[in-house]
């Protein structure tokens, strides 16, 4: 008799805390690979304001959402280059009339992007950053530092969800009574958000369970804020990361 094969995140229970928007697609996944996925948002983003952009040599998304609220407003030359901060971001530019020219092979943050070697430009060259509000500015600095004129382009802000006492209350009955055993972050707004967005009770149960985070920064802002649970560390924020992150971690996880 051939054994049965369970799937790879069989008996899991996850919380997606993604946009509403952007749960739909990780949930799916999560629940095609053997998992229960609870879709609890802990971030909304809203479109900001912000003036027509021209003129650039260099224009970088930072994020799916900076797409989706940003490309309208760019008015692109012929010889200006795209660049995209990750894979998830490319697959959105390359939906638009913007497809990205340079992209990190892995990584998938600034620091990836930074060290790209097609990302090379000469003195004087003009650098979109098109991003939420708040971003971080470490590739402002780096470009400022090669001496080139950077210009971020903010196109929208992340805020916190507003939920009713009795969805957060059967939220964490349901945690405290079966069971969530990992909760995803994609973002330090994200995983603040949810931290105010609990209870006591929320929080204390929070602390105790594994985080699978987009990034070595989100892990150690959990680390600092007092978790207790595993932190589990992914590529970027794009569904195939988080996926790949979560499958190799319960693969290790049985194999212990």
């Amino acid at each position: 008799m051939i054994p049965k094969v369970m799937p790879p995140l069989a008996e899991l229970t996850v919380l997606v805390t993604r946009p509403a928007s952007q749960a739909a697609g990780l949930c799916e996944q999560i629940q095609q690979k053997g998992a229960t996925a609870i879709a609890f948002p802990a971030v909304e983003i809203e479109p900001v304001t912000a003036a027509v952009a021209s003129g650039h040599d260099l224009i970088i998304f930072v994020s799916v959402n900076a797409v989706a609220h940003g490309v309208h407003l760019i008015e692109k030359s012929p010889t200006a280059r795209v660049a995209a901060i990750g894979k998830a971001t490319a697959a959105a530019l390359k939906q638009t009339s913007l497809p990205a020219d340079i992209v990190p092979e892995a990584g998938f943050n600034s620091e990836a992007l930074l060290a790209h070697p097609d990302l090379t430009l000469p003195d004087g060259a003009k650098v979109l950053i098109v991003r939420g509000s708040g971003g971080r500015e470490l590739m402002q600095e780096s470009f400022s530092a090669r001496g080139l004129v950077v210009e971020t382009l903010d196109v929208y802000r992340r805020v916190r969800p507003t939920i009713d006492d009795a969805t957060r209350d059967a939220l964490e009955t349901r945690w405290q009574n079966e069971g969530i055993d990992v909760v995803t972050a994609t973002s330090i707004e994200t995983l603040h958000n949810l931290i105010g967005m609990l209870s006591d009770r929320g929080r204390a149960l929070l602390r105790e369970t594994a985080l699978l985070a987009a990034s070595r920064r989100i892990a150690d802002a959990a680390a600092e804020a007092g978790w207790n649970g595993t932190l589990i560390v992914a590529n970027g924020a794009d569904d195939a990361s988080m996926i790949g992150a979560l499958a190799n971690w319960r693969t290790r996880a049985r194999a212990a």
